[in-house]
């Protein structure tokens, strides 16, 4: 006979937390970015320099991950050698990732960046239509558009009328967050391209890495080192870049851990507590606090990204709530099938024996 098992709800619901906190810590370690990129810059560090030093010291961490992960150096080259193709691809698009993360929270506020950046689901199913014959959902219309209407009242006002604000934002910083959503979207779609031919891409990020080294010592044209701008403790500037190196480092890793145990929906909402985690550390620091009209569609915004992502949850769950249902209902009826079936044998157990009685009378 078969248990119904009354360790899996348990079991299920460990793996879930383990999920979470994977998730819930690669998003705290890389919510200083934001803050990290502020100090340097503020401190007298070119944004080429700030990108320079912090991808350089996050290759040793997302290189012997790459290694684990492949299984080996020899296993990494040969995935890396069937893949090429993708890896033309990926690593150009990681590159420009890593440069416009910083060069984002550099040139506008962190609230803006972040909130332009995370609209990369919605450019996600969008590509996923064109590229990979996705159905998108009614509901991905719908927060396409409502995203539209939240972004108009974010910067519509700051452009028609003078706006009070002591955050720092700027056209061309508000266009490079909205194009690096869009290249983590591209950039996915790749990974689930490769992925649908079993090619894993996970040696991308080291070289995309690799790659923004080399453009950001040419840009610099090798002014590279702090005695050339610091104006504070050098020791500063080393700690706050490898905190930036490490964190990638970091989140590279539960981002390919948390899947395991939890779901892409789950990993989302996750991922938007950095939304709210990077502005504060900035406010804190430097009384940042952005405009008006950016904290209504800024909060508008907000709640659109978090209904798109947790509906697949509420399905999830419905259909769970279905299965347990249906399982308790044939349980139930089994129960009441066994329950007659003893109460017939025992009614008929007992006529039995009154049939004997009368005969021996």
């Amino acid at each position: 006979m078969c248990d119904s098992s009354p360790t899996l709800p348990n079991e299920t619901k460990h793996e879930r937390a383990k999920g979470l906190a994977i998730a819930l810590f690669g998003v705290l370690s890389i919510s200083p970015d934001a803050l990290l990129v502020r100090f340097l810059s503020t401190h007298g560090a070119d944004p080429w320099v700030i990108v320079f030093w912090k991808l350089l010291f996050s290759i040793p961490l997302t290189a012997c991950w790459a290694l684990v992960e492949a299984g080996g150096v020899k296993k990494l080259m040969n995935t890396i050698t069937s893949g090429s193709r993708f890896y033309c691809m990926v690593v150009p698009v990681q590159s420009m990732i890593d440069i416009g993360f910083t060069l984002s929270f550099v040139y506008t506020s962190a609230a803006v960046a972040l909130l332009l950046i995370n609209l990369n689901p919605l450019w996600g199913a969008i590509l996923g239509t064109f590229v990979l014959n996705d159905v998108m959902p009614i509901r991905t219309y719908i927060a396409l558009a409502l995203a539209l209407v939240c972004i108009m009242i974010m910067f519509v006002p700051e452009m028609v009328i003078e706006v009070e604000s002591n955050a720092t934002s700027s056209l061309s910083g508000n266009v490079i967050s909205l194009f690096t959503g869009f290249l983590c979207a591209v950039y996915l779609s790749i990974v689930r391209k490769a992925g649908q031919r079993d090619i894993s891409l996970v040696g991308g990020t080291p070289f995309g890495a690799a790659i923004s080294v080399i453009l950001s010592a040419i840009k610099t044209r090798g002014r590279i080192f702090p005695g050339l701008f610091w104006d504070t403790d050098i020791w500063k500037f080393w700690l706050a870049l490898l905190a930036q190196g490490f964190s990638i480092g970091i989140i590279l890793v539960t981002e390919a851990t948390a899947p395991r145990y939890i779901s892409a929906p789950e990993i989302g909402l996750c991922g938007l507590f950095e939304v709210i985690l990077g502005p504060l550390f900035v406010f804190l620091a430097y009384n940042e606090a952005p405009s008006k009209w950016t904290l209504i569609g800024g909060s508008l915004l907000f709640c659109v990204l978090a209904a798109h992502e947790s509906r697949p949850l509420f399905d999830k769950s419905r259909q769970l709530y279905q299965t347990l249902s249906d399982r308790f209902s044939s349980s139930s009826r089994l129960g009441e099938s066994m329950e007659s079936h003893r109460l017939a044998e025992a009614l008929l157990n007992n006529t039995d024996k009154e049939s004997v009685e009368h005969e021996g009378v």
